[in-house]
């Protein structure tokens, strides 16, 4: 799983660097940037894991307190980056902006609350508002994390007011209405707002992971379960109803991939996905001064992104993400998915 976490973390640079780098708009499959297919990827896997962490029988104050550690250290160092070493030194990247370091402490203060809607602040003085593709903001893939940790809370709160034999009826009844909506949605039934319209899907997909939990003991595991689980995929894409349809079959393979792929050791000793995630971004952004208009190819801004991040990466969860979660009063959980849970 870590292994997946990691590729998918790597199709989001990939998609984000045609944007960033001005080389062109990002690659879209049913209507869905490559980055967003990665993201309903990530929903889906961590509703897996965090309702099996939920439903473990662990003291419910072990539940908020490993996922508190999980997150906020990197996410505060990540933000100290920007704030404090990456904005000021725009300046010798090529930007023509001035830094002002009152904004960048409103920068980290008001996105501490892991990038919270509309409170959020995206950008730095005018730092980025000259020489880049996509100027005024300095990560743009933070904003999932706080609808994602929203999820968290919301499968916290739920199994403990709601008796476990019932969990899952709860759960498959906001699956399905949600699903509904976003599908009435994407044909034109109903008039939903941009942001709910991008958020519906990362819940449905976060729920179809955390169904494929519950349900585990009665998902049959064979040629015809996954080839109905292909064809629902494909068929999905090609009627341009992905982002309603396409998350229940997309979290089933992914974590049926996970136990047949032979990656097991990548990530098993550093998981570095979360790092690659939340840096890539901001250097993206500081490629795109220092090689403004394209002046390095395609291919070179993208190995050069995956370079720079991958360090940065192993080093936020070499001396702060494992640090931080050995912090944990009980066995830390393990992230594999046992094979019995999908067969």
């Amino acid at each position: 799983m870590n292994a997946l976490r990691l590729g998918l973390a790597l199709l989001v640079i990939v998609s984000h660097s045609a944007a960033l780098g001005g080389y062109g708009p990002e690659i879209l499959v049913s209507g869905e940037t490559l980055g967003r297919w990665a993201v309903f990827g990530f929903f889906g896997i961590s509703g897996f894991l965090i309702t099996r962490s939920r439903l473990s029988g662990r003291p419910v104050s072990d539940y908020y307190a490993a996922r508190v550690l999980r997150i906020f250290p990197a996410f505060v160092l990540s933000l100290l980056l920007v704030a404090f070493v990456m904005a000021p030194l725009s300046h010798f990247f090529g930007s023509n902006g001035t830094y002002r370091p009152v904004e960048a402490i409103t920068f980290f203060f008001r996105n501490l609350a892991l990038y919270p809607p509309v409170a959020g602040q995206p950008s730095i003085a005018d730092t980025l508002s000259f020489g880049v593709a996509v100027p005024d903001t300095w990560n743009g893939s933070l904003w999932t994390i706080w609808y994602e940790a929203a999820c968290y809370v919301a499968i916290g709160v739920l199994v403990s007011i709601v008796a476990k034999k019932y969990v899952g009826r709860v759960l498959l009844a906001a699956f399905v209405t949600l699903t509904g909506l976003r599908l009435l949605s994407s044909l034109e039934v109903v008039a939903l707002g941009q942001l709910t319209n991008g958020v519906l899907p990362l819940a449905i997909a976060f729920l179809a992971g955390a169904l494929l939990h519950i349900y585990a003991n009665r998902i049959g595991v064979n040629p015809m379960s996954v080839s109905a689980a292909v064809a629902l995929v494909v068929v999905s894409t090609w009627m341009n109803l992905a982002s309603a349809l396409v998350h229940l079959p997309f979290t089933f393979l992914l974590i049926l991939l996970g136990q047949v792929l032979p990656l097991q050791s990548i990530g098993a000793k550093y998981d570095i996905s979360y790092g690659v995630y939340i840096y890539a971004w901001p250097v993206q952004q500081c490629l795109a001064l220092a090689y403004p208009h394209q002046s390095i190819p395609y291919w070179a801004f993208i190995s050069a992104t995956v370079g720079i991040v991958a360090a940065l990466a192993w080093l936020s969860c070499k001396f702060i993400e494992q640090p931080a979660l050995r912090l944990k009063r009980r066995t830390p959980e393990q992230h594999a998915v046992p094979v019995s849970a999908v067969t």
